[in-house]
């Protein structure tokens, strides 16, 4: 029996509302007859913001909550940021559906009206980050620097930037989550990959749902972008194989380059879009870095994989090989080891605090 209401799971942040009620309004656009209440929830990671994240758990802190409600039919999809998905989705469950992805990158947001550019920061900076992917690459680029964790949604983390008394110099966040809140004008810079990977599936919405349930499938399948699932599959087939999670510092850069063998699609989520892109040749690069930024692993391939997401994973398989073969698992094993460590600059008193950190 076809259904008239399909409820969408969802956590209760500003940002994953805004995520969801585009997945809702791109699905009313598609499906007229139907609706598609929201079903807001918590979960282990909003509920405790007094821990580090890696010491709440290594996986599904943002998606555990949630996929016990769709298993229990309470609704029937979830909307997720696909990077707090973890690279195995729990059994009976897939993920049907990558939205078009957002500008992956990370930014650097300062005070209004303030500049610095990253060149130029050392001692007495402090960068505000709750991943350790972003503090190890910022640690890398920037000798000296004090990275400070910053935990809350992207309001609360502004208002500690903007404060008084904030000890921050800048944040380093997604430049997604600005874009869909609103806050375009507080990027001060976008950070280009040759200064900083981004996290695996950033930028990108999942929409999860139970495997068999074959109307809900056939529902969000437009919805589906392509070139976003290639890029992201092959992202987190890395992740996958060098076994990461939060508290990881792995860092990802994906993008379809020309070749005179290239394949295009349609772009057609949502069917807003017939332009054609390119889902031809794939190039995928990878870093892994220690906590301390001292120590790097960085991988690069490309292959054409001409729309088809088996090679879009073989792609990732091979990123991955490389990586472990430089030495990426023993750099993994001692972030794990230690992943509640963070080093700040000597001479601060605070080289062997415990903090914990998120990718």
């Amino acid at each position: 029996m076809t259904q008239k209401t399909i409820p969408i799971g969802t956590r209760k942040s500003a940002l994953a509302l805004a995520q969801t009620v585009q997945v809702q309004e791109a699905l009313e656009r598609l499906n007229p007859d139907k609706e598609f209440p929201l079903l807001k929830m918590s979960t282990t990671g909003d509920n405790n913001q007094s821990q580090p994240l890696s010491s709440i758990g290594t996986t599904a802190v943002f998606t555990r909550e949630l996929e016990n409600s769709l298993e229990k039919r309470e609704c029937d999809l979830l909307v997720h940021s696909l990077k707090d998905v973890p690279t195995q989705v729990k059994p009976g469950f897939v993920l049907g559906a990558m939205m078009k992805r957002e500008e992956p990158n990370d930014v650097m947001v300062m005070r209004p009206g303030e500049f610095k550019s990253l060149k130029d920061f050392g001692p007495g900076d402090v960068v505000g980050t709750s991943s350790v992917r972003r503090a190890s690459q910022i640690r890398r680029l920037c000798p000296g620097v004090q990275v400070m964790d910053v935990r809350g949604n992207v309001n609360t983390r502004l208002a500690k930037l903007d404060a008084a008394d904030s000890p921050y110099t800048c944040l380093l966040l997604a430049a997604a989550g600005l874009h869909r809140l609103d806050f375009d004008d507080r990027i001060t810079a976008t950070l280009p990959p040759s200064i900083m990977l981004h996290a695996v599936g950033q930028g990108s919405i999942a929409i999860e749902c139970r495997s068999d349930d074959a109307e809900t499938l056939a529902l969000i399948k437009p919805l589906d972008h392509l070139p976003t699932r290639l890029r992201c599959e092959a992202e987190r087939t890395v992740m996958r194989i060098l076994e990461g999670g939060c508290s990881v510092p792995i860092g990802v850069w994906t993008e379809f380059v020309e070749s005179t063998t290239s394949s295009q699609a349609g772009s057609s989520q949502g069917s807003e879009s017939s332009q054609t892109e390119n889902v031809g040749t794939l190039r995928l690069k990878a870093l892994v870095a220690s906590l301390d930024g001292d120590e790097i692993v960085e991988s690069e391939a490309q292959a054409d994989v001409n729309g088809s997401i088996e090679a879009a994973v073989e792609l990732g398989k091979v990123v991955a090989s490389q990586m472990l073969a430089k030495g990426a698992d023993k750099i993994l094993a001692k972030v794990v080891r230690d992943r509640s460590t963070t080093l700040a600059p000597t001479g601060t008193g605070e080289e062997n605090k415990i903090k914990g950190w998120e990718v």
